[in-house]
């Protein structure tokens, strides 16, 4: 049962980031849904339709002042965190890594790990005062492997880190009932890759690549990060899962 916890999501005002907002609502979790974009925020949040347990806060994880607001928003209104969704994330137009300019990879890191790590700083002593807490990262399959001809190779060390740094704070915060996974999905719908899904030989290719034939769905993660916040998992931490269709199984 996740019913009556405190989550917080960021990235919230994205597909996956509100697939996982409204599952958490759906739940009975009071959802703090983070992002930059506030009309992006609203509107998911509208979408969600559940006033009593959501609240938008408009934040950039980049940077360490907003991230601190967040929290001290969150507390001043629920009291306590006990769910943190890392999902926030940016990735760049594949290019190959010596024409990327240090600007690039900056951007990426800032995001993708220091944001990330900003986050759960903040977080990790409310968890410690509160008596445990939860903790899921939202990674890539390119955190654990490359595409030929897909040159994403900064995108894929940052999410490579995140793999590693789920793993470090799970065995460094278990003493304090504080759990910590990740979840690594390869190609989920969205407003990027809806234009390749128009056009039908297209999709078949992009299909034919996971044994199951077909691309994943933002209530894919959503429902992975349910059973990760669940009692289900309660003895699941450290771990990374795999969310792609099986396509990691036949590289």
């Amino acid at each position: 049962m996740i019913k009556g916890k405190v989550a917080m999501v960021t990235g919230a005002g994205g597909g996956v980031g509100k697939a996982i907002s409204k599952r958490l609502s759906t739940e009975g979790c009071k959802v703090i849904m983070i992002g930059r974009d506030k009309n992006k925020l609203q509107k998911a949040a509208a979408e969600i339709g559940n006033k009593k347990n959501t609240m938008i806060v408009i934040a950039d994880i980049t940077k360490e002042a907003e991230v601190l607001s967040a929290i001290d928003q969150t507390i001043n209104s629920f009291d306590k965190i006990d769910i943190l969704v890392n999902n926030a994330g940016t990735i760049n137009d594949p290019l190959p890594f010596h024409e990327m300019t240090e600007d690039q990879w900056d951007d990426l890191v800032a995001t993708n790990l220091f944001g990330l790590f900003r986050m759960t700083k903040t977080v990790l002593p409310v968890m410690m005062n509160n008596g445990g807490g939860n903790i899921i990262n939202i990674s890539s399959t390119l955190g654990v492997r490359s595409i030929p001809r897909v040159p994403l190779s900064v995108y894929s060390v940052t999410k490579a880190g995140v793999i590693m740094f789920t793993r470090s704070i799970a065995v460094e915060y278990g003493q304090y009932k504080i759990r910590c996974n990740c979840i690594a999905p390869s190609t989920i719908r969205s407003s990027i890759i809806e234009p390749y899904l128009q056009d039908e030989e297209a999709k078949k290719v992009l299909e034919s690549t996971f044994p199951l034939h077909v691309i994943g769905e933002p209530e894919d993660i959503s429902g992975a990060v349910a059973y990760l916040c669940s009692d289900d998992s309660k003895w699941v931490t450290g771990t990374t899962m795999m969310i792609d269709g099986g396509q990691s199984a036949k590289q």
